[in-house]
């Protein structure tokens, strides 16, 4: 079997490198999933990459409209038409199930086509009403394009996102693509992509989140990256944490290439200790850092560190520090993930902030799910060998068990508490967990000066 990319972003690592050649690949989805512009791209890829010629079929959209909407993203379909290797065929459900008319066989000669995008079999339901023939004409449809060569994406509408439900036209094809177009917590909705079946081939099983971005459909494919970041570790020393008392409590620092939770309350000390944490690493042992921030823009955060006499900005201007704002309202987990992943690699990132980690937590309620987003985050900064502080709520914010899942996957949780004592309020720090590391128990004073965060460790907490 010969393998070919679609050329579609993400989409090629779930399916170990693409489709197989001839195969009728079935894509589904509800409207606005994405399904036309998914096909659009395998035709146009293939042309533009992979110098193969495509075929369009439309029974419901005038070329002029086709032509319009590639443009938003960049291409240029009438110039390839221009160039004999593209057609746009406007025609009717009778005259593609029609076997006396070769009107797709003359047109692929034409420009000797090896893609073809339907859109869409659903419209064969519009003159078949018998479910017998229904199922024979398309099958007698998706025979005729694999005779002549094609590798076809076959779009069907779907009329609702209820109880799944198993039409014929999945077993008659080679593969399934379902795209949804799925409410999410919060005002907007999530773009997924499921690959149910692909025959003759294996791919990567469950949901992918996928964006129509202004170049194309990018599929964020975090098990496709899975083995990218598969790099050999440093020898397991540990990394100064640049908080004076800290490294004491940690028997030297935290273990290099750990992922650990900095939990607590408004006006802990959680961001103030992120940046610290940053900034000494940069300053002391020239270590790279990135401060990826959902809540505080770039300019807050510079702000903060001048309070404390940190010239964050000099730090930028020397690339030993990337500040990220990414606002909570455009924040994607899988896109971020694998987002932050390439940050850290490229900028050769040893520290890392994420202020908070309770952006993932608002995105989704699925506790098996959010369990396997939190786990991909970690397990990919940990390849990356790069030490990472999860900003976290308050451990008494947890009452649904996603707090309890966060601690339970990273290797280290360490608390920051606010305590009223005789008219005080006392700032407290507590390393609950640390794998590998013989960490002293118990509370221990926490200040937080003018030169930054203090510790001070003592006997028993």
């Amino acid at each position: 079997m010969e393998i070919i990319p679609t050329g579609i972003s993400g989409f090629d690592e779930l399916v170990h490198g693409g489709i197989v050649r001839g195969n009728s690949v079935l894509v589904e989805g509800i409207p606005g999933a994405g399904k036309t512009t998914f096909g659009i791209e395998f035709v146009y890829r293939g042309i533009t990459e992979f110098n193969e010629p495509g075929v369009i079929v439309t029974c419901e959209e005038l070329p002029e409209s086709i032509y319009r909407d590639a443009l938003n993203f960049g291409w240029d379909l009438r110039a390839l038409e221009e160039a004999n290797k593209l057609r746009i065929l406007c025609t009717s459900p009778e005259v593609l199930q029609d076997a006396e008319v070769n009107l797709i066989e003359e047109v692929v000669r034409e420009v000797g086509a090896r893609r073809i995008l339907v859109d869409s079999i659903s419209h064969f339901r519009n003159v078949l009403n018998d479910p017998l023939s229904l199922r024979n004409a398309v099958y007698s449809f998706c025979n005729g394009l694999r005779r002549l060569g094609l590798t076809s994406f076959l779009v069907k509408e779907r009329e609702g996102e209820g109880q799944r439900e198993y039409a014929f036209e999945e077993y008659v094809v080679d593969a399934v693509i379902r795209l949804e177009n799925k409410e999410t917590p919060g005002l907007h909705r999530l773009r997924v992509l499921e690959i149910c079946k692909t025959r003759g081939q294996e791919h990567f099983s469950g949901k992918h989140t996928f964006r129509i971005t202004d170049t194309g459909i990018k599929v964020f494919a975090l098990e496709g990256i899975a083995n990218v970041y598969s790099e050999v570790k440093e020898e397991n020393n540990q990394l100064h944490t640049g908080v004076p008392g800290l490294d004491d409590l940690l028997r030297g620092g935290l273990p290099r290439g750990a992922s650990v939770a900095i939990a607590g309350g408004s006006g802990t000390g959680k961001t103030v200790l992120g940046l610290q944490y940053l900034i000494k690493g940069a300053l002391d042992y020239g270590e790279r850092g990135i401060f990826l921030s959902f809540e505080e823009t770039t300019s807050q955060l510079l702000a903060n560190a001048r309070h404390f006499n940190w010239d964050l900005h000099d730090l930028q201007k020397q690339e030993l520090i990337k500040l990220i704002y990414m606002p909570l309202s455009e924040m994607e987990i899988d896109e971020t993930i694998i987002g932050l992943s390439e940050q850290v690699k490229a900028f050769g990132a040893q520290r890392l902030v994420l202020d908070s980690i309770y952006a993932f937590l608002l995105r989704i309620d699925n506790i098996a799910v959010l369990h396997e987003k939190i786990y991909y985050l970690v397990s990919h900064l940990d390849k990356l060998n790069c030490t990472t502080l999860l900003v976290s709520p308050a451990w008494e914010m947890g009452g649904d068990g996603k707090l309890e899942l966060l601690h339970s996957v990273v290797q280290g949780t360490i608390l920051l508490k606010s305590i009223m004592l005789q008219n005080r309020r006392i700032r407290q720090l507590e390393l609950y967990k640390m794998r590998g590391v013989n960490h002293v128990m118990g509370n221990h004073l926490l200040e937080i000066t003018a030169s930054g965060v203090q510790v001070f460790p003592r006997l028993g907490g």
